[in-house]
């Protein structure tokens, strides 16, 4: 059978800021039937089309449009599967790749920020609960960059600070702050320049900073397993996320290449509603930092999975499939 698509607008409680732009709004599609249900997130800088992925996926012809189109689908069958199965999505990772936890920390995101005093206060009511905090920076100004990172760590003394530039930062910005950031202990920097000077950029950096006491994180840079490789020597970990990889298996296949090269997994997402965000955290048993809070973002969040318990850590549904049911 073939599943009912719908195209969704997610609202988002205030206005998303990374170094690509400000979104108050995201689209997901999403399909349901037979009991199953999956979505996947369109991301601007993706630039994909939603009309084309929404035939695509109600007629079910050719090759898919987009990775949202072939994510979706993938997850639904997944899901139906796992039902009649009894299963949880879980199940289809190898018992060969070996778990790194049991607990697990969530991680929670800030956007960049415009008024710093109103981020510390949040900064700190957030860590009173997660022991992971991970700032966007990328703002366009060196200084108000750094200065994020100053206040958070002022206002979150004991969390474990993570850095997303989102390749916000010139060669020569990274190579400036990369070595200023150092004071703060942050856990790790990610995608610290763009993804469009490929390897060659990465080479560059690593030759201006010979010495660099932070570890480096690719997100953009690293889309697929196959990418993987190339990283070596250049990084310190990969991010993997499931619409990058366009399947849950090509996630896996991720975190295989990643581990099997003695890199850090960074599991992230989109800003997706707990469909998709539940979708990933049954990855996050593999992973050494799960970032998995996009749902949170959401003025209404009409499906229910994975929670966070009193100490920000990942609590999954017992449930079959996916887990998810709506609220």
């Amino acid at each position: 059978m073939k599943p009912e698509v719908e195209l969704k607008t997610l609202t988002l409680t205030t206005p998303f800021r990374i170094a690509h732009g400000a979104s108050s709004s995201r689209q997901v599609v999403r399909l349901c039937g037979a009991g199953a249900v999956a979505e996947a997130p369109f991301v601007p800088y993706y630039d994909e089309d939603v009309e084309s992925t929404v035939t695509w996926l109600k007629a079910g012809q050719g090759p898919a449009p987009s990775r949202a189109a072939e994510l979706a689908l993938d997850l639904w069958r997944l899901d139906l599967e796992g039902q009649r199965a009894g299963l949880p999505l879980s199940a289809q990772v190898p018992s060969l790749l070996p778990k790194r936890l049991s607990l697990i920390p969530g991680c929670r995101s800030f956007s960049i920020p415009t008024n710093l005093e109103a981020f510390a206060l949040l900064v700190q009511e957030t860590a009173r609960q997660f022991q992971v905090l991970k700032l966007k920076l990328g703002s366009g100004d060196l200084a108000y960059d750094g200065q994020i990172v100053a206040v958070a760590r002022q206002a979150a003394p004991k969390a474990k600070l993570l850095v997303d530039v989102n390749g916000g930062w010139s060669m020569a910005d990274a190579a400036k702050m990369i070595p200023r950031l150092e004071v703060f202990g942050l856990e790790l920097i990610e995608q610290p320049i763009h993804h469009d000077g490929g390897i060659l950029a990465w080479q560059e950096l690593r030759f201006m900073l010979p010495r660099i006491a932070i570890p480096l994180y690719a997100d953009e840079s690293a889309q697929k397993a196959a990418d993987v490789p190339a990283l070596l020597g250049l990084v310190e970990g990969v991010n993997v996320k499931l619409l990058k990889c366009r399947s849950f298996s090509g996630a896996v296949a991720m975190i295989q290449a990643a581990r099997s090269h003695g890199l850090g997994v960074l599991l992230g997402c989109m800003i997706e509603s707990s469909i998709g965000i539940t979708a990933a955290a049954h990855l996050a048993p593999w992973a050494d930092y799960a970032d998995l809070d996009g749902h949170l973002y959401l003025a209404e969040d009409d499906y229910q999975g994975v929670t966070f318990d009193p100490n920000g850590c990942l609590i999954m549904p017992d449930a079959p499939g996916l887990g998810v049911r709506p609220r």
